[in-house]
């Protein structure tokens, strides 16, 4: 599968890349192609210093989403308007995969949604009608997911309407040891999930706790 990581030259879209290149290729998308290019040379060969085969490179968004299948929008909530709106002809029938929370830090780490919506919502809103929209990876600590030596330990809420899309993401999921995807149901409930990641932040920084996860535990 060619999964494109739109805005992926961060440490979440490196993340992404390392976990995912084993077994698909990996196009990491930035406004600037020269920027995608270099930080596209450098996971791919920090994964061939590990002895693995992998296909990663990079281009900008817009030639990213046009030859993938999945779309993961690594970019800020900041940036998520245009990477959608403007860049919508890119997108054809792809799975579209949010892990955008629109949030903002003064004395603490707050929920700021658009009026009346979400992030994954949209998202919904701005692309065709014929893209997947899917939601999922709010609460999986990007540090961790780029440092290929670390054993993932935690939970992948995924949203969505279409129940194969989902099934994608489930299964990319599983590709990380450890993860587990569990389904939060249909798209709307993204707001809900999408709130839980200020929340981890402020009980990581007021606890001194670093990189927190969300583990569902069942009380038998």
């Amino acid at each position: 599968m060619k999964i494109a990581l739109v805005g992926g030259t961060g440490d979440i879209g490196e993340g992404f890349a390392v976990r995912w290149a084993p077994k698909h290729e990996i196009i990491i998308g930035s406004r600037k192609a020269d920027k995608a290019e270099s930080r596209a040379g450098e996971v791919l060969s920090g994964l061939q210093g590990r002895g693995l085969s992998c296909q990663v490179r990079g281009t900008n968004n817009g030639s990213a989403i046009q030859e993938s299948d999945l779309v993961v929008l690594c970019v800020p909530f900041e940036t998520l308007d245009s990477v959608t709106r403007d860049l919508q002809k890119s997108y054809s029938d792809q799975i579209v995969v949010s892990p955008v929370v629109p949030m903002t830090c003064k004395a603490y780490f707050d929920f700021t949604p658009p009026e009346g919506s979400y992030a994954a919502g949209l998202v919904r809103a701005n692309l065709p009608e014929t893209v997947r929209v899917v939601s999922g990876f709010h609460t999986i600590a990007a540090a961790a997911l780029s440092d290929p030596d670390r054993v993932m330990n935690g939970d992948v809420l995924i949203c969505g309407d279409d129940r194969e899309a989902k099934g994608v993401v489930a299964d990319l999921a599983r590709e990380v040891k450890n993860l587990r995807p569990l389904d939060a149901g249909p798209l709307a409930v993204s707001r809900q999930v999408e709130v839980l990641t200020p929340l981890l932040l402020n009980v990581s920084k007021n606890n001194k706790m670093r990189q927190l996860g969300i583990k569902f535990i069942q009380e038998k």
